[in-house]
């Protein structure tokens, strides 16, 4: 498969200034964040699930090939806002996605009557958008897909200054809300914070190695990599919904899982 690879570490919110120093001489601020509040923005998704929680079953089973299907959208909207359909693959470690762009104030329209060349937005010109959006229907469709967990948090990006393949973020105050409706895609109000002292220390790559730089402040930090979902730990979250309950011990279980 030719994707990318991604390594989640946990690390407390006390080492965050800490880490960004030790990156400053290897990374430069992503150049999309670096169009927004100071080096960051908000990601919000809204995932999908089948009724019987089937992606996330697959997830804390560690399957070795799983798929997350969700609706993304940036920041606070404005019109004009545009969403993503996406499905996250991964295969036994490597990542690969597909996106289907269209405007916010389309999808719910788009869901209930699907009409491909009248709503999915197509900057490649390729078509592969289009193909993507096919995916993304053929599953919401087929396994009878439902919002379950409405996902935000607010990510710091860098790039590598030698690497381009090389990505490196910071995913904060993650907070969530079990079995969302699609308009509450951009509402604060209903959320709760999931990990409260922690972030996501996460590096996207497409070679098999971490860059010794980063394997530095893992071990300086004694950073635990981890198996990372923040669907699962929002959906886990005591203060989001009864699935806590149900999934507790694997989840914990499917975290500590390198």
């Amino acid at each position: 498969m030719d994707g990318r690879m991604e390594y989640k570490f946990l690390a407390p919110n006390s080492v965050l200034d800490d880490i960004r120093a030790d990156l400053g001489p290897y990374v430069v601020a992503d150049a999309v964040a670096a169009q927004q509040r100071p080096g960051e923005y908000t990601v919000r998704s809204i995932y999908f699930d089948t009724p019987r929680l089937e992606c996330l079953d697959a997830k804390l089973d560690g399957l070795k090939i799983r798929n997350k299907f969700r609706i993304r959208g940036y920041d606070q909207p404005v019109d004009g806002s545009v969403v993503f359909l996406e499905i996250k693959k991964n295969v036994a470690g490597f990542i690969e996605k597909h996106r289907a762009p269209l405007l916010r104030k389309d999808l719910e329209q788009f869901l209930a009557s699907p009409d491909l060349d009248k709503y999915i937005i197509r900057p490649s010109g390729k078509g592969r958008e289009l193909r993507d959006a096919e995916r993304f229907l053929y599953h919401y469709y087929r396994d009878g897909l439902l919002p379950t967990a409405l996902v935000v948090y607010d990510r710091e990006p860098f790039a590598s200054r030698f690497d381009s393949a090389l990505r490196i973020t910071f995913d904060k105050a993650v907070r969530g809300s079990a079995f969302p409706t699609l308009d509450t895609l951009y509402d604060e109000h209903c959320l709760k914070l999931a990990m409260p002292n922690t972030f996501v220390f996460e590096v996207k790559f497409f070679r098999r190695a971490l860059p010794g730089f980063i394997r530095s402040i893992v071990t300086r930090y004694h950073l635990p990599r981890m198996a990372l979902s923040k669907y699962a730990i929002c959906l886990d979250s005591p203060l989001s919904s009864p699935v806590s309950s149900r999934w507790r011990e694997r989840l914990c279980a499917a975290a500590s899982r390198s």
